[in-house]
């Protein structure tokens, strides 16, 4: 009785958590509601084509399109270049990997996006190659149809004002053989690639036993290693986890008791950003789900059999063999990002040594430092705050806010304005088995806190289940558009029902999609 009560005690708590969660996201959002309402019912004359400054944007991601959502597109020429032409949701990806989410139900095509506002901007799927800071242009390179054998077209585009938010790409760390054996989990290309590797080595695994084949062979097909303890990292893990337990184990009973599933980890702990207490409980969460856990590990090298590790400490070595591995171990600035930051140097390149850059290096109102004219914000931006979709999103919503109260019409206006301060809500992370853990600071007064209250978050730690809806709850309140909800809402209604797609596609040679797997 008393379990029954302390579990209801939980969803009860973590119901009402949620609820302040989705109340203080909707209060810091109201402002530019009111500001957009009160637009539609004024009559001011509209502003002269030839009389709007021209606002370059690099990126497709959280920062980006959180900066056009809040800027007045009335006021502004907006031109997007990104080599991405669509928006995908970040904190979905690892279950796109594992099918228990398709990946169009998580992507949205920022043509249907910039399609809905009242003066949609101009979008070119391009890669921006270089900026003259002089003549305030930006180099883009259009991507080519290969298959019509078209090259790709370079194109020269003017701004008045540049937005980088180009995001980061996977950091390997110099480590040999990663880039050549390992899949990376940053895009939603990789989640695909991964869902394909997954689903083809449980086929290859599944002919190597009906053919007799020395067991050493299946059980290195059946070791998949998960290098990286954050977020991405963990959840990955939990969600491969999920898979063996449940479609695995119903499909290939035969295989499910051999798949050994494998986090690896340099620091001391996983999710390090969390308190010391989530962490733990988070790790065995995840080994109670069937994975091994290996902290205080670092990898030194890999090969197409083999990854290699050092322990943390006393420095002892030791080897992996795998059948697939995924790489989640950090992020790095882009080539753009360094080439720019090279071409301003002066402040962007004092106190760094050779090869590193990690950012642009920006104040608090994301200029980046030693050049006009020009932002940043998101992964790609040094901007004191960590490289999460919450922190761009954040700064996104700052950055197109000062653009639309201040016109751009004066520096004096922008020098007035108030910098940005991050709002820290929290942190969530999936462990596995319907468990999550919830680490929630809750602003309850924002910025008009009574005397003596000051502006502290009220935080408070939640695991299991009730972590687990409070997860499932603010992601699926957070995603774009309604389409999204229902499809995403769908998918995990089907995976519930039905399972996940284990279907494994071939391309037009016969080969296994995913790439051919070791033997």
């Amino acid at each position: 009785m008393s379990s029954t009560l302390t579990r209801f005690a939980k969803g009860a708590l973590g119901v009402g958590l949620a609820g302040s969660a989705f109340f203080t996201l909707a209060r810091d959002e109201l402002p530019d509601k009111v500001y957009f309402f009160k637009e539609l019912l004024s009559k001011a004359k509209p502003q002269a084509e030839d009389e709007k400054k021209r606002i370059v944007v690099l990126g497709s991601g959280w920062g980006a399109l959180s900066f056009l959502q809040r800027l007045d597109q009335s006021k502004f020429d907006v031109v997007v270049v990104s080599p991405r032409s669509f928006f995908f949701y970040t904190p979905l990806l690892a279950g796109v990997a594992t099918g228990s989410v398709n990946f169009s139900s998580i992507t949205e095509s920022m043509r249907w996006h910039l399609g809905k506002l009242s003066n949609p901007p101009s979008f070119l799927q391009a890669h921006a190659t270089d900026v003259d800071f002089d003549r305030q242009t930006v180099s883009c390179v259009t991507i080519g149809d290969d298959s019509s054998g078209s090259s790709n077209v370079t194109t020269s585009i003017k701004y008045d004002h540049l937005v980088v938010a180009v995001g980061a790409e996977p950091s390997t760390f110099g480590i040999k053989g990663v880039v050549e054996h390992s899949h990376m989990m940053k895009e939603i290309e990789d989640s695909l690639t991964v869902q394909k590797k997954l689903l083809s080595t449980l086929e290859y695994a599944n002919a190597l036993a009906a053919s007799n084949a020395p067991a050493s062979s299946v059980e290195r097909a059946l070791h998949w290693v998960v290098v990286g303890g954050g977020p991405t990292g963990v959840e990955l893990t939990a969600e491969l986890c999920d898979f063996k337990n449940s479609d695995i184990a119903r499909y290939f009973p035969h295989l499910a008791s051999k798949l050994k599933i494998t986090l690896v980890e340099g620091t001391p702990k996983v999710l390090g950003a969390f308190s010391p207490h989530i962490s733990k409980y988070a790790a065995g969460a995840l080994e109670g789900a069937g994975a091994d856990v290996m902290t205080g590990q670092f990898v030194t090298g890999v090969t197409e059999r083999t990854i290699t590790l050092k322990a943390a400490k006393g420095g002892g070595k030791s080897e992996l063999d795998y059948g697939v591995m995924v790489w989640a171990g950090g992020i790095a600035a882009r080539p753009i990002t360094k080439k720019l930051a090279e071409a301003i140097g002066g402040e962007q390149l004092s106190g760094l040594g050779r090869g590193r850059i990690r950012g642009l290096k920006v104040d608090e109102k994301f200029r980046v430092l030693g050049v006009r004219n020009v932002w940043a914000l998101g992964d790609c931006a040094l901007s004191g705050c960590a490289p999460t979709a919450q922190a761009a999103y954040q700064q996104g919503m700052y950055l197109g806010r000062l653009f639309r109260d201040t016109g751009l019409k004066s520096g004096v206006e922008i020098e007035g304005a108030a910098g940005f301060k991050f709002r820290n809500y929290g942190s969530l992370a999936y462990v596995g088995s319907s468990k999550g853990v919830a680490d929630l600071k809750i602003h309850l007064w924002g910025d008009r806190a009574p005397a003596g209250r000051g502006q502290e978050a009220e935080s408070t730690v939640i695991e299991g289940t009730a972590a687990f809806g409070i997860w499932r709850s603010l992601y699926f309140s957070k995603m774009l558009s309604l389409r999204n909800r229902f499809q995403v809402g769908a998918d995990w209604t089907i995976g519930s029902l039905f399972g996940r797609e284990i279907s494994t596609p071939w391309d037009l040679n016969g080969d296994l999609a995913g790439g051919k797997p070791k033997k």
